[in-house]
């Protein structure tokens, strides 16, 4: 039996490059747990010795015997781990046999790591740190620190989930510091800065190469490590020639130093790193051809050099050859690439079964698709890059990594969708303007979409969907928390929570959308309704419309630079900043309306007699589009009498036709529930024209619960999205905008923030959010804004209404009255709940007597629609008394107001026959 300090020598330096010899584990998690005939056997002697330790109840001695028999053939036995911590016939119980478990799973992470399965790698390094830390009085910190913090947070970082790795290497540079190991602290300060210039902070990465300059010893190789990081840094800081200089003298050292195992291995890395500084020149090239000298030189000795590592150089030089226009070079090393990280398949074989969350894998597959010349081929290895990188971006953690990940998607996307483009405009086949929009749908609202998802497919008697309902509950209380005081106790419990929770979200992974197609989702639109969806680039704009017949245009609009901006900036001027400037410059108002609609929609005008359903992009999400003007010549001092787009036709917005698919199912509630706050805290406003809007809605409800003043307690309100069709909320709301944390409402108790979505059961069909920009908020590239609206819908709604900008109360709570009037008037039961805001919005525009000023469309075009146009089911309990009840309804009171008039009348002409 090996004794543990031994087995710490084992561990923390030799093991490491145990495995490097050439053993490559499948990518796929069914082929992680195959069948143990396919792992390499044990020797008769071995056999009757695991026998024999078992039969004896000695877990110990069973785990170190197979850790020294993988250690002699790591080439061809390292398999047996993976089966060793699944044969494991009991939990560790006395503290060698936790000390060995440690062992086996950190042993397991980095065998998997070398063979490119980063994700269960980075899974089994967890189940070893959150072993460590459930037994800190057994095992070894300096054993933890190097043999699973170091290579967990690196394996975050290859993931792209940076936040995730600063929490690790923040943990393991603490640990460093109470252990007093300058050499390990130098390493995790190396790891940091990696992190650091990962996210876009070269700075921070500078700083940290500094720091780690400062402990490391001169000369060492990880000095030289150092110095390449910092390299890094300084061409993030345009510091090109730093950079340069900083990564030559990198290279001077690795290439002398032999202090470290890993000191050839980082060489290998630092001349990759300069080929990608130089560019694609000759000069890159002859870095490039370094490593690969290196490299061979590397694989001849076991564990010198990882998979990863070699694709990775294989796809760079893919990639430039390709710069270069040597084709037939560059497709042959993607070839390479792609042998190594999905080992037996070639490029043009791959399925999406094959595809695994892997950076160069994505990387390799969009330049394959550059270098094709048969448009379909090209197609094809786009969408195999897209969808590893959907992957990949599943295995993220942090709401903040996710949100990076899909923002730098952005430039493939519009690569992919100019390809599809010309492909179509040479052609004219469909199947180039379908591939077109799946790239559109694949590149916004994927996070929202991923919400949606999850949230729909937790179920109540499920013991990990519980478990995950009470950790988002507690959750949201750590960021409630946070907000009051920001105290650091706080801080890491809600990241340890935040930690539990994502691995058992991946524990819970739902498939991708089931039965989704594209016609699919179109189809359940009535016949009239119509779909545009847009994809902003940065000097262009798409447009593609369907319909049930199918497409009906493709466009592309050519745009200036920074045309978004010039969207932001009219919503800034005319309807973020007040009403004021629409009062005083009408006219102006008019012309900047009028060219907007001419920019945007004046080559494919709205139809009369068509509802449109737009699915906007970038700061297209931003405009209020019924609020356009469509003529040019038609300005006059009414404003009711403008041509507006609302004029044309019926507007609701979605975030991707996928997100609508998930919406289709009308919500599981019943009845009415409304929340009405009109006796704000003391440091809040009251909003005297919430009662009369609760009045105004009354007669067109059913099934009603009225929550007024006092009752609007958050618990009522957590209560009513759990079983209400429709909760409407009328109070106070603010953005991240409003220099406040976090975007909420108020209610009488206190404010209910975005995040207490989280671990509730939200199943409306409809919400209604009468505050002021409850649909704005933070923008995000490729999502959207990250409102109110956006957090109810990921909850579970199927349609929400919400306002983009600060609405005038007394006007909001006449639009609502007559939404609700609007909506109960139609046969059905509201079959058409935006054609009814459209309706409320055109009798405001022509009830007579009406102030000119409140024409405006500051006053009316606020309220927007989003989601499903026709989120009730027919017959349902949806909260609308239907018109043939509202009107018996009012039938009933006309009777018994006339019944004493008609009893007078009556008895008067009885008195009369009687005389």
């Amino acid at each position: 039996m090996i004794i543990l300090g031994s087995l710490k020598k084992f561990l923390t330096i030799p093991f490491l490059f145990l495995f490097l010899a050439g053993q490559v584990f499948s990518q796929s998690d069914a082929a992680l747990s195959s069948s143990n005939a396919a792992l390499p056997p044990f020797d008769a002697t071995l056999s009757s010795r695991l026998s024999a330790l078992r039969a004896k109840d000695d877990l110990s001695g069973w785990i170190y015997a197979q850790l020294e028999w993988t250690a002699k053939a790591p080439a061809k036995r390292s398999g047996r781990l993976l089966w060793a911590v699944r044969q494991t016939w009991r939990a560790p119980v006395t503290p060698e046999e936790q000390q060995a478990w440690l062992d086996l799973l950190a042993n397991e992470g980095y065998s998997l790591l070398l063979g490119g399965a980063i994700v269960p790698s980075t899974d089994a390094y967890t189940a070893a740190y959150d072993f460590a830390r459930s037994h800190p009085a057994v095992v070894d910190a300096g054993l933890v620190l190097e043999s699973v913090l170091k290579p967990l947070g690196n394996n975050y970082t290859r993931l792209g989930d940076y936040e995730q790795a600063l929490y690790i290497h923040q943990k393991a540079a603490a640990l460093a510091l109470a252990l007093g190991d300058h050499e390990a602290l130098a390493g995790v300060y190396s790891n940091l800065a990696n992190t650091c210039g990962n996210m876009g902070r070269p700075w921070a990465a500078r700083d940290y190469c500094r720091k780690g300059l400062a402990v490391a010893r001169p000369r060492t190789a990880i000095a030289g490590l150092l110095l390449s990081e910092l390299a890094d840094a300084y061409g993030e800081l345009g510091k090109t020639d730093s950079a340069k200089r900083v990564l030559q003298q990198s290279i001077d050292i690795l290439q002398r130093a032999h202090d470290h195992p890993s000191a050839g291995n980082w060489l290998f890395v630092a001349y990759r790193q300069a080929g990608d500084l130089y560019g694609p020149t000759r000069q890159a090239l002859g870095f490039y051809q370094r490593a690969l000298v290196l490299q061979r030189r590397l694989a001849s000795a076991p564990g010198n050099l990882r998979q990863r590592d070699r694709a990775k150089l294989y796809e760079r030089l893919g990639a430039v050859y390709g710069e270069l226009g040597r084709k037939d070079e560059a497709a042959s090393w993607l070839d390479s690439c792609v042998a190594v990280l999905v080992p037996g398949k070639k490029p043009a074989a791959l399925q999406a079964a094959d595809l695994y969350a892997e950076n160069t894998l994505a990387d390799a597959l969009y330049t394959l698709a550059g270098l094709q010349a048969d448009a379909d081929k090209a197609i094809f290895y786009y969408e195999l890059s897209f969808e590893t990188d959907r992957k990949g971006r599943q295995q993220l953690i942090t709401t903040s990594s996710k949100e990076r990940w899909v923002g730098d998607s952005r430039r493939r996307y519009e690569e992919a969708i100019a390809f599809a483009w010309g492909a179509w405009s040479r052609t004219r086949q469909q199947k180039y303007a379908y591939a077109m929009l799946r790239f559109m749908e694949s590149s916004k609202a994927q996070l929202l979409l991923d919400e949606v998802r999850q949230q729909q497919g937790l179920h109540p008697g499920d013991p990990l969907s519980q478990r995950i309902r009470l950790l988002e509950k507690a959750k949201a209380y750590y960021e409630r928390e946070r907000i009051g005081d920001g105290d650091s106790t706080v801080l890491s419990q809600l990241r340890e929570t935040g930690w539990e929770l994502s691995k058992l979200e991946k524990k819970h992974r739902v498939a991708p959308v089931s039965g989704f197609k594209i016609d699919s989702m179109i189809n359940l639109l009535p016949a009239h309704w119509l779909t545009r969806s847009y994809f902003a680039g940065e000097k262009v704009l798409y447009t593609i419309e369907c319909g049930r017949q199918g497409l009906r245009y493709v466009d592309r609009l050519s745009m200036a630079a920074g045309w978004q901006d010039s969207i932001r900036a009219f919503m800034h001027h005319w309807f973020d900043s007040g009403v004021n400037n629409m009062i005083d410059d009408p006219a102006d108002f008019y012309r900047d309306a009028h060219s907007l609609y001419v920019r945007f929609f004046g080559s494919h005008p709205f139809s009369s007699g068509k509802a449109y359903l737009l699915l906007p992009d970038g700061a297209l999400n931003l405009l209020p589009v019924e609020a356009l003007i469509t003529l040019p010549d038609h300005f006059s001092d009414a404003p009711s009498t403008w041509p507006y787009v609302i004029r044309q036709t019926t507007i609701a917005y979605g975030y991707s036709l996928q997100t609508l698919w998930q919406q289709r199912e009308h919500g599981r509630g019943k009845g009415f529930s409304g929340f009405f706050l009109s006796a704000g805290r003391h440091d809040l406003p009251g909003l005297q024209a919430v009662l009369s809007e609760k009045s105004g809605i009354g007669p067109s409800v059913a099934d009603a619960h009225w929550y007024v003043d006092s009752q609007a307690t958050m618990a009522a309100f957590r209560t009513a999205l759990g079983g209400a069709s429709i909760v409407h909320i009328s109070s106070h709301a603010f953005t991240a905008k409003d220099s406040l944390d976090a975007p909420h409402i108020e209610f009488y108790d206190g404010p209910f923030y975005v995040f207490d979505m989280q671990g509730l059961d939200c199943h409306p069909s409809l919400v209604v959010l009468s505050a002021c920009r409850t649909g704005d908020g933070r923008f995000v590239s490729g999502e959207g804004v990250q409102s109110l609206a956006r957090a109810f819908t990921a909850g579970g709604a199927a349609a929400v209404v919400a306002g983009w900008w600060n609405v005038n109360d007394e006007a909001t709570a006449k639009l609502m009255a007559d939404f609700y009037t609007q909506m109960a008037a139609q046969p059905g039961g509201a079959e058409n709940a935006a054609l009814a805001l459209r309706q409320c919005k055109l009798a405001w525009l022509s009830e007579p007597g009406r102030s000119q000023l409140l024409q405006l469309p500051y006053y009316w075009a606020a309220l927007n629609y989003q989601g499903n146009p026709m989120p009730f089911d027919p017959g349902s309990h949806s909260g609308l008394a239907s018109a043939h009840r509202t009107a018996g309804r009012w039938l009933w009171w006309l009777l018994v107001a006339l019944t004493p008039l008609i009893a007078i009348k009556f008895f008067s002409r009885a008195l009369r026959v009687k005389r």
